[in-house]
Order: structure tokens, then C-alpha cells, then sequence
């Protein structure tokens, strides 16, 4: 279910205790002395098809399949190509009428697990690129939403909170917050960040997100081409509510995924990563 409303718009720290005795002429004394140390960075996921399939991610959804990357048999919908930058990427088409058995939008995406995500207070660090075919529809937001990029809450109610669509402004790629209340019930749809869709080449992105279902709580940091990036706000942090309230976390999904319409669309993607720290990316 995909919904949109116009509008622009622990690093841990743990102390390792250490007791210590002196004796001096005068007697016995204690202290105790504190080693800090943090939890090891760790990348939790990775999905860059770098293995020539999709194996590395549990699940592929396309108009024919439901079912796991592993198993996957490439078709049109989903494929796995060469990159001249890249090495491989995948590539994602999404025709007229490629609606899957369960329903709910033409789609082709590969899907992750919560291990992609963050649950309340986490902070979370990603990195993908995702390219846009030379044909793929410059006028998308008169023809209706669509998403290449989404972080899903889970339950299968509602909107994904944290997304990249085609949807809001035609020929342009835009980071968008869909704010509920409670799963399927809409306050606003936020545009934090745009830029034109630029067919034909890549956009690298790296984000770190706060998950959380506070608005002061939650935020959002974006770099673009090792660029760091300016929201429509004005500021390089944008505090929103970035999980529902009323779910727990989020999972990733990329590929291609609209409201039923005429053109064929074409999306690549390669390089994702998720890690807690961006040094693991």
C-alpha cells in the first residue's frame, strides 16, 4: 500500500571496571579505575549482487514470483547485468500491468529484513546507487507515485515512513517522509530532499537515519556524490519522525514499485550496504 498527500516540503559505551589495592606504610587504599571501550562497528547487511545473483537478499517480488533471491530465476522483470562502474548492478522493469497475484501496484523489488532497519533510539548508516534508464518516464508525477528505494514499517499497514520517489515532482528523485499517526493514517507527506532524475547516470547516496517515532527524536543526514546535503528545510540534519507510531522497525526495499500505469520504467541499482557505524559501510 502506497499512499501520498502533496506537500514539499548503542554507539554503546560501557565501562570495563577494574579494582585496585595499594598497601602503604600507612594502610590499605582502594580506587577504582574506569577502561571505557565501544561496541564494534558491524555491517549488518549487504545486497551489491556482487555474488551475480540474487542470493543475497531473502526475498524477490515481481508480477510472476514471490519468493526467495536464492531461488529467483531471472526474467525481464529482475536481472542482474555488467556496470561499467560498478562491475554488476541490478536491473528492475516494471511494464504496464505487472501486478503481482498479492496485488497492491506494479512492482519488481528485492526485499531485506529488519536487520535493515532500527528499532526506537537506533542510528543506522547506508549506502546504495541507483540509476535511472534513459527512457524511464519524465512526466511520473502526472502518471502517479512510484518508489525505488523504501524503508517499510513492519506490519503490512500503510505507507513506508522513509523513501526516495518519482511521484512528486515530474523528472525528479525525491527523499520523502510520510508521516502517520498510526500505520495508514496520514498527517503529511514531506519532500526533505529533490534532484532531477538525470538519466543515465548514477547517483550515489549515503544516509545515516535516527529511527525513531518522535519527531524531535528522528533525523535524517544525506550525502550525494560524497557530497553532504542541504534539505529543503535549510539544514544538513532534518529531525522527523522516522518509524510509525505503533510499529517497531523498518525493513529496505529497492527495485521499482508504482500506481498501474502506461510506460515501461527502467531502474538499476547496486551497492547496498546498511551498517551501525560508517566505517562498516
Amino acid at each position: 500500500m502506497f499512499h501520498l498527500r502533496s506537500a514539499l516540503g548503542s554507539v554503546a559505551v560501557a565501562a570495563a571496571v577494574v579494582f585496585s589495592i595499594s598497601v602503604t606504610p600507612l594502610g590499605v587504599t582502594t580506587g577504582v579505575s574506569a577502561a571505557p571501550f565501544t561496541t564494534p562497528v558491524a555491517r549488518t547487511f549487504t545486497g551489491d549482487y556482487s555474488s551475480g545473483d540474487f542470493s543475497q537478499w531473502p526475498s524477490v517480488q515481481t508480477k510472476d514470483y514471490n519468493g526467495s533471491g536464492a531461488d529467483y530465476v531471472p526474467s525481464y522483470s529482475a536481472s542482474i547485468v555488467p556496470d561499467g562502474t560498478y562491475g554488476r548492478a541490478a536491473r528492475f522493469e516494471v511494464r504496464s500491468g505487472d501486478v503481482p497475484s498479492f496485488g497492491d501496484g506494479e512492482r519488481s523489488e528485492v526485499a531485506a529484513g529488519n536487520e535493515t532497519g532500527g528499532f526506537e533510539g537506533q542510528t543506522r548508516w547506508y549506502q546504495f546507487s541507483t540509476k535511472f534508464d534513459p527512457g524511464f518516464p519524465q512526466n511520473h508525477a502526472d502518471l502517479g507515485w512510484g518508489l525505488t528505494n523504501q524503508w517499510h514499517q513492519d506490519v503490512g499497514v500503510g505507507s513506508p515512513p522513509v523513501a526516495w520517489s518519482v511521484g512528486q515532482r515530474n523528472g525528479y528523485w525525491s527523499l520523502i517522509v510520510q508521516k502517520q499517526s498510526v500505520p495508514g493514517a496520514y498527517l503529511e507527506t514531506l519532500t526533505l530532499f529533490e534532484i532531477p532524475l538525470d538519466v543515465g547516470r548514477w547517483h550515489d547516496v549515503k544516509m545515516q537515519i535516527n529511527w525513531s517515532a518522535s519527531d524531535t527524536a528522528g533525523w535524517i543526514k544525506l550525502w550525494l556524490n560524497g557530497v553532504p546535503q542541504m534539505f529543503t528545510n535549510g539544514a544538513d540534519t532534518y529531525f522527523v519522525r522516522t518509524l510509525i507510531p505503533g510499529t517497531s522497525t523498518v525493513y529496505y526495499k529497492e527495485g521499482y514499485y508504482r500506481q498501474p500505469m502506461q510506460p515501461t520504467g527502467v531502474v538499476f541499482h547496486t551497492g547496498f550496504r546498511c551498517a551501525t557505524d560508517e566505517a562498516a559501510l
